[in-house]
């Protein structure tokens, strides 16, 4: 599609943002405002009477819109929303070369972590205490304080703030270039490991917002480079994925922790898994899911973005009928 073809209005303050649908491939079939949203801050959108697209398909939580006095589409990369848009599994396409599946491991693990968040520490601290970090590829290049994560009111007690504390003199760890996680990353370390272990951005709630449901980039590069994985992420981002298609591993170890809503058991969950899952055979284990794990780099190689951005014209359309935008 050549976005000439239709008028597309950017907020004055973001002229020299890289262009999504250019980075998609295909535009709207439609004229229209854009305007990416990384605040509540609305008055850069010009005051036109084309539709309004607020953009924020890469996060999960929503701005406050209430101040915006007109209509508007609001695409978000929560799913539990209207209007949600994966834009995550696009992205993990690609980053990752497609490659061939290999067989040949030396570790099981593969934890890798940016941001220092609650959930992530504690995960480190368990595979840490357990011994079982001898048996991973991992990184971890930010340390801070995350006490605050540890709320009473969601189940923790200081015996758990202690467990998350205790591993703060190996942090912070950076074996290879993780400036930009993802995108630095020699894809080999995907090769020398099994499964990921995947602290997801979202794990509990987001200010006063219910814990939104965001799979992202971090898991679907898991499914892009043959991998197994353990999420440890908001509830339901399993069944999430396979609702997309994706095939899990719950016939192979627990995944029950997918359904439960209190954030501390759900983390401790995650860990009994990760235990688990660290005295199988997975020489064995990873080759009975070959043909899963082809199937999931399949889906994530052979995405219809074009049907995704049809249906952000839809959106627009339906909000805005009388318009006369599309052609």
């Amino acid at each position: 599609m050549d976005p000439n073809e239709y008028q597309v209005i950017y907020s004055k303050s973001q002229a020299k943002i890289k262009d999504i649908f250019e980075y998609l491939g295909h535009y709207p079939t439609c004229n229209f405002i854009f305007h990416m949203v990384f605040d509540n801050d609305w008055s850069n959108i010009p005051d036109s009477n084309l539709p309004l697209l607020l953009w924020h398909a890469g996060e999960a939580f929503k701005e406050d819109t209430s101040t915006l006095h007109r209509d508007f589409v609001y695409v978000t990369g929560n799913a539990l929303f209207p209007n949600y848009f994966n834009m995550h599994d696009i992205a993990a396409s690609k980053i990752w070369e497609r490659r061939e599946y290999n067989q040949s491991k030396s570790k099981t693990f593969l934890f890798l972590n940016g941001k220092d968040v609650g959930h992530r520490r504690y995960l480190l601290a368990h595979l840490y205490t357990n011994n079982i970090l001898k048996n991973c590829v991992w990184s971890y290049i930010e340390c801070k304080n995350v006490d605050s994560w540890f709320d009473p009111a969601l189940g923790f007690n200081p015996a758990h703030l202690s467990h998350a504390r205790s591993i703060e003199h190996i942090l912070p760890y950076a074996p290879f270039d993780n400036t930009n996680l993802a995108r630095n990353l020699s894809q080999d370390i995907y090769h020398q490991t099994y499964c990921s272990i995947i602290g997801e951005t979202t794990f509990q709630h987001y200010k006063d917002q219910t814990v939104p449901l965001m799979v992202t980039e971090k898991t679907y590069s898991a499914c892009a480079n043959l991998h197994m994985f353990i999420i440890a992420g908001a509830v339901g981002s399993l069944k999430l994925l396979q609702q997309q298609g994706f095939e899990t591993f719950g016939d192979i170890w627990d995944e029950s922790y997918d359904d439960i809503t209190n954030t501390k058991d759900r983390l401790l969950a995650v860990c009994k898994t990760i235990s688990e899952v660290n005295k199988l055979d997975m020489p064995s284990v990873y080759a009975k899911c070959k043909d899963r794990l082809l199937h999931n780099q399949n889906l994530i190689y052979n995405i219809d973005v074009k049907s995704r951005v049809d249906q952000v014209t839809s959106w627009l359309t339906r909000l805005f009928p009388n318009k006369n935008m599309c052609r």
